[in-house]
């Protein structure tokens, strides 16, 4: 783990990419995630302090009580880590002389740590070391849909969308979904309403029989579906601890340039053999071959002189992009709106992802907007970057523990 570069994951999924994962249970944990949540948040909302306080304490029980019994072990390896999310975590914690642990539960390291604060106090949280009265969700903030609309009443910049629902085949709902589908100006965009990592989302829709399909692939993880205008811009992650913007950071898509002789193909095998060695090489894949084909291109095709041609919509070094902390150049027009939409959410710690063409420019002279929030954030990104100055955005976070109460 003390490789920093980017690891691809082999998946006999297309549409997973790099991080694959169980459909069956994605597709039943959506139904839940839909239906239970926003009762499980009401109930949360007005449970009493000292059930609250019950469920806090449970890990401090539960995990050293398991340790007696040899269930559980507590490693004080860093290179087990699970997540370059955690390993800046506990780097920052050795930075302050803390003490902090990994839970193995039948040998295998998990994504929950323990650690022992200057007080003398220990705590154990997932990844991220936010206090409890930070974490406190009763918003289904990682709702997609849910976001949206709460941001629109508040008139913070969101691309339009629809929710569709179909636990049938398209071809069931066609009146529906032509319907849906002339209501938006092309491309379109088609995803899951819960999950992350852009998993199953189809990009740059230009045609009915492509919106099908991609509604086919979305159905395979849920059925619960969102369908949005196509932004135009990097996929941009805005980070927040305690309601204050700390990190910016700018991922773009793999992208080949035009010299009106070499095709496709060539211009990938180019860019592979003349790349950043901190940058994944472009794999011609499904994926790809259907991105470009969206846009009436095949490997055959030689784009003109200087023209760009997108080769998928996953973005950042992994997937053969570039990718920069560009907080320091930030257009301070994007601050207080960002920091508004942290305010609105209302927790610790935040990650907001944006689509923008130019974040050095005016938020209000180019049309952008936040397309998803993540309530446990790569934080990560802020520091692994291609280009730019890191931030440190761990030592905020470990920093709400010193301020709190």
């Amino acid at each position: 783990m003390s490789n920093i570069e980017p690891t691809k994951i082999k998946t006999d999924c297309p549409y997973c990419a790099n991080v694959p994962t169980n459909h069956g249970m994605s597709y039943f944990g959506s139904i839940l995630s839909i239906n239970i949540d926003p009762i499980f948040g009401k109930i949360t909302k007005f449970a009493p302090k000292f059930l609250k306080r019950f469920v806090d304490w449970l890990p401090s029980i539960s995990f050293p009580i398991l340790n007696m019994f040899h269930l559980v072990k507590f490693s004080s390896d860093i290179e087990k880590v699970n997540t370059f999310r955690s390993r800046v975590v506990w780097e920052e914690a050795n930075r302050r002389g803390l003490q902090m642990e990994q839970i193995i539960i039948f040998g295998k390291p998990i994504e929950f740590y323990r650690a022992r604060l200057k007080s003398g106090k220990r705590i154990y949280f997932e990844s991220i070391p936010i206090p409890t009265e930070f974490l406190d969700m009763v918003d289904m903030w990682d709702n997609k849909s849910f976001l949206k609309k709460v941001f629109r009443k508040n008139n913070i910049p969101v691309p339009k969308s629809v929710d569709l629902t179909l636990f049938q085949k398209p071809e069931q709902h066609m009146k529906k979904l032509q319907k849906i589908f002339d209501s938006f100006a092309k491309p379109i965009i088609v995803k899951p309403r819960v999950g992350s990592r852009g998993r199953h989302t189809t990009t740059n829709i230009n045609s009915f029989d492509d919106f099908l399909k991609a509604i086919e692939v979305a159905q395979i993880m849920t059925p619960y579906i969102i369908v949005e205008e196509h932004l135009m811009g990097d996929v941009c992650r805005a980070t927040l601890v305690n309601g204050k913007l700390l990190g910016f950071y700018r991922a773009g898509v793999p992208t080949v340039v035009g010299n009106g002789v070499s095709n496709i193909k060539e211009l990938i095998e180019d860019k592979n053999k003349n790349k950043n060695t901190r940058i994944g090489e472009v794999e011609i894949n499904k994926e790809i071959l259907d991105y470009i084909g969206r846009s009436g291109f095949t490997l055959q095709t030689v784009p003109k002189a200087d023209e760009k041609v997108q080769l998928t919509y996953r973005t950042g070094r992994l997937f053969g992009g570039v990718t920069k902390e560009m907080f320091d150049e930030l257009h301070p027009s994007f601050i207080p709106i960002l920091e508004k939409v942290g305010k609105i959410v209302g927790l610790g710690v935040a990650g907001f992802d944006c689509i923008v063409p130019d974040p050095t420019l005016d938020a209000d002279s180019q049309k952008w907007g936040i397309i998803e929030a993540n309530t446990l954030p790569f934080i990560d990104l802020h520091y692994y970057a291609l280009e730019g100055k890191p931030k440190n955005i761990a030592g905020a976070v470990w920093d709400l523990w010193d301020t709190k109460r």
